[in-house]
């Protein structure tokens, strides 16, 4: 990572010294990937028409991975050459203090999870939204004559059941339940989702690290026994394209994803196409309300920026309801604007809306805002604890002890927001 820094940063400098960048235009990061890079000129274009103000676009790494670093270096320039970003929802503790206070209005009311502040101030806006969601079989559920799962205990035996049935009927490549399972941001995401609210969220809002507990000890055992029942062992070094190449070449009844696996799994050119159901993820009991990781993206200006008052004036329009809208409908992004979820456009356009309405209303956050600039650090070392526990490295209980006392040291050191006072500080030890 250290050493394509330089290169990344290089392929910057030669995007914003291009022929088609202008003297004193807003420059804008923008995805490279082919819908959303699309929508982003078209957006940006049309607020540039209608302001007369310039737009240059700058695209960002196909790999998000590579985007934090970039950022970092960029936003820590005395004079920033970047405007306006977009961000995931995971860097925002990391650049909060490098970002641009945004004025709040009453239109902010409408936004869902709500604008990212951080030391008293809004630093960004959520563009579009992401849950994690379950995936299925219908057809394989029908011919078991089987529910869609509401509890982990229930998915991990109707995945039993199908998988043994079919591979007795010759398909021996099935496997009942796929999910990421390598150790990275995405592991994080689907032990959050089996912790559940008896697990807690690793820091809890008011800044306790709340991790050593019966709920997640409970909910990281049971899915340890999934691998090599229900799910793979190679699922340990799966990502989110890997497990979605997995249930659409049909060989997974279950699959844990985000919403953009809906249109590829029912694709004409998709294996499955017309066989793939979706639905909130399964909790620890049937009774609790469904529930998935957030995944929101976000809008951000730097701290910085010669043009905050242009910045902010697209940020606005981007989140505007008229374009939010388009852009659900154009590329069925999940709008952030809770007014547009029961709009019959947007129905339309997004046939799962009513199925994952009661999920979006209760997002599991990761704890971004309680850890602040720490988060990238805390969610490396979790989401390795985790995957050392569901590989038989350390037990579940020895885990979560060991995560626990270094979260307790690094709340201490770091100040982290809302940490209580009243904390013993955890000994800490050295090897």
């Amino acid at each position: 990572m250290r050493e394509r820094l330089p290169l990344l940063l290089a392929v910057f400098w030669a995007s914003f010294l291009s022929p088609g960048a202008r003297a004193g235009s807003l420059t804008v990061f923008c995805s490279s990937s082919g819908t959303e890079m699309a929508l982003c000129r078209s957006e940006t274009q049309a607020w540039a028409q209608a302001t007369g103000h310039a737009v240059t676009l700058v695209l960002l790494p196909s790999d998000w991975g590579e985007v934090l670093p970039l950022y970092r270096q960029l936003l820590s320039a005395p004079t920033p050459v970047v405007d306006v970003l977009v961000m995931d929802g995971t860097w925002l503790g990391t650049l909060a203090p490098m970002l641009g206070a945004i004025a709040p209005t009453p239109d902010d009311d409408d936004l869902a999870p709500g604008t990212f502040t951080s030391a008293g101030r809004n630093v960004a806006l959520p563009w579009y939204r992401d849950i994690g969601l379950l995936f299925y079989r219908k057809d394989l559920l029908a011919r078991y004559r089987l529910p869609v799962p509401q509890s982990w205990d229930e998915l991990a035996s109707e995945a039993r059941t199908i998988q043994d049935a079919e591979r007795a009927r010759g398909d021996g490549a099935l496997w009942g339940y796929v999910w990421q399972g390598r150790a990275a941001e995405s592991l994080l995401c689907n032990v959050l989702e089996w912790f559940g609210p008896a697990g807690g969220a690793i820091v809890s809002e008011d800044g306790r690290v709340d991790l050593d507990n019966d709920g997640a000890r409970a909910a990281l055992t049971r899915a340890s026994g999934w691998i090599g029942t229900i799910s793979p062992a190679g699922v340990l070094s799966d990502d989110e394209e890997a497990t979605r190449g997995a249930f659409q070449s049909g060989h997974a009844v279950f699959m844990r994803n985000w919403v953009y696996a809906w249109a590829l799994a029912n694709d004409p050119q998709s294996s499955i196409a017309g066989k793939v159901g979706v639905a909130p993820l399964p909790r620890d009991t049937a009774s609790e309300p469904p529930q998935g990781v957030d995944g929101t993206v976000y809008l951000g200006m730097a701290r910085g920026t010669a043009h905050a008052a242009e910045a902010l004036s697209l940020m606005r329009y981007l989140t505007s309801r008229a374009v939010e809208r388009a852009r659900a409908v154009a590329g069925a992004y999940i709008p952030a604007r809770r007014s547009l979820l029961d709009d019959p456009d947007m129905r339309a356009a997004l046939p799962v809306l009513a199925t994952i309405r009661p999920a979006l209303a209760r997002p599991v956050l990761r704890p971004v805002a309680q850890t602040g600039m720490d988060y990238p650090r805390v969610a490396w070392l979790a989401a390795n604890g985790f995957h050392d526990a569901l590989r038989g490295g350390h037990d579940a209980s020895d885990t979560l002890h060991r995560l626990s006392d270094v979260f307790g040291i690094m709340a201490h050191r770091g100040q982290w927001p809302g940490r209580p006072a009243d904390v013993t500080l955890p000994q800490e030890k050295t090897r």
